[in-house]
């Protein structure tokens, strides 16, 4: 059973890559394979719990939930089909990776590299915003859905994610509730005030989550009571080099 979860991660990368393969050249199976990789996720959180439902273990699978269901969303707006299979295969990395670091959590602890989930995770936050605020951007340009609905969609997210980010960062919960509750009230507002400038989707996801890592990264800073003017500046000199960039080469219409 042990040699079995070993190689899970492996085969979950390879199942979502062949999935996302599979919605390119079989678009009419898109809603199936959707469907078959959450199974095969709830079947692994089954694995990696011995059988039963571990709370523990379900909030680890948060991520890989969250970054496949925002992958799934970012990839219906996409055409080129090499960009498809770029971030299929990108996705379907990190999610190796991210339980391959579970995996020895779980069961091997000895071998567990120290911070790597905490590290992981936080990192995969950033990735999963982006591609879940790009998503949402993409249904209000292309299919007019309804701003009030998609800006409950991005608060429910936030909140979430925040939770989970600083859940696994092991912080207090009360302690970070009130960063919690900013954060996901300056990105609700961020997305609403963004919804009217007129740059592509994935623009507007790459500028929510260039923020959201400036943000993100200077709290997590602040509980390791190692936010000092150096990580500031760090972390401002990197976002905005990220954001200039974005901004100059997006196309404005």
């Amino acid at each position: 059973m042990l040699l079995i979860k070993r190689f899970s991660p492996y085969l979950t990368g390879v199942l979502i890559f062949v999935c996302f393969l599979l919605m390119v050249f079989l678009p009419t199976l898109i809603w199936f394979l959707f469907a078959l990789v959450n199974l095969y996720l709830v079947l692994t959180v089954l694995l990696f719990s011995d059988q039963k439902f571990d709370t523990e273990i379900l909030k680890y699978f948060l991520t890989p939930f969250l970054l496949f269901w925002s992958v799934f969303l970012f990839f219906l707006f996409l055409e080129n089909p090499f960009a498809k299979l770029g971030v299929a295969l990108v996705s379907s990395f990190l999610i190796t990776v991210y339980l391959d670091q579970l995996f020895f959590y779980r069961f091997m602890y000895e071998r567990y590299q120290a911070k790597a989930l905490e590290n992981l995770s936080l990192y995969l936050a950033i990735i999963i915003t982006f591609f879940v605020s790009s998503s949402l951007f993409g249904f209000y340009i292309f299919l007019h859905a309804p701003r009030s609905l998609l800006l409950v969609g991005i608060l429910a997210l936030n909140i979430a994610l925040n939770y989970y980010v600083f859940w696994i960062l092991k912080t207090n919960f009360w302690e970070s509730l009130p960063f919690i509750a900013v954060l996901s009230l300056v990105s609700f507002e961020t997305f609403y005030v963004m919804t009217f400038l007129p740059t592509s989707f994935a623009v507007n996801g790459a500028i929510l989550a260039v923020l959201y890592y400036l943000a993100l990264g200077m709290i997590r800073y602040h509980f390791l009571q190692r936010l000092e003017f150096a990580v500031i500046r760090r972390h401002l000199i990197i976002g905005l080099i990220i954001l200039i960039s974005v901004v100059a080469t997006a196309r404005w219409t």
